[in-house]
C-alpha cells in the first residue's frame, strides 16, 4: 500500500505570496470599478479546462458585464486580470484538474469581505469488484 500523502499543489511559498499581492490588486481594480462580487465557473475533464463563465455582479446583485472591459492598465482590461488570477488560483491549488476524469467548481470573489473562495469538486471514478469461485 502506498502511503505517501496526495499533494493538490506545485506551488511554492514564493509563489503562494506572488498570488496574494495579485489578489490585492485585483481587489482594488475590482473595488474602484463598482464590482461587489464575482463568480467564475470552470470545468476541465480528458486533458483539456476551461473557464466557462464569469459574472461581475454590484451591491444591488446586478450583473455588470459591461464593467469588464474596464481598463486597469494600458493593455489590461479588468476581464483579463480577472481571468489571470482565476487560472492562478485553480493553478495554486489544483493544478492538473483537467487530466483524466477532470474537476469543475466555481471560484467567488466577496470585495467586501476581501476574500478569494475556491469551491472544487474532483470527479472519481469508484469501482466494486467482486470475486466468485463457483
Amino acid at each position: 500500500m502506498n502511503d505517501s500523502p496526495v499533494v493538490a499543489n506545485t506551488y511554492d511559498s514564493e509563489e503562494r505570496e506572488a498570488l496574494q499581492l495579485r489578489k490585492a490588486t485585483l481587489l482594488t481594480a475590482l473595488k474602484a470599478a463598482g464590482i461587489a462580487s464575482v463568480e467564475i465557473a470552470y470545468n476541465g475533464e480528458g486533458d483539456s479546462g476551461q473557464i466557462e463563465e464569469l459574472a461581475v455582479f454590484d451591491e444591488a446583485g446586478a450583473i455588470q458585464t459591461a464593467k469588464l472591459s474596464t481598463e486597469i492598465e494600458p493593455g489590461q482590461t479588468l476581464a483579463a486580470l480577472i481571468d489571470d488570477i482565476a487560472w492562478d488560483v485553480i493553478q495554486a491549488y489544483h493544478d492538473g484538474f483537467e487530466n483524466d476524469d477532470g474537476g469543475f467548481g466555481k471560484i467567488t470573489i466577496d470585495v467586501a469581505a476581501g476574500t478569494v473562495t475556491l469551491d472544487h469538486n474532483d470527479r472519481v471514478i469508484n469501482f466494486a469488484n467482486t470475486t466468485t469461485e463457483v
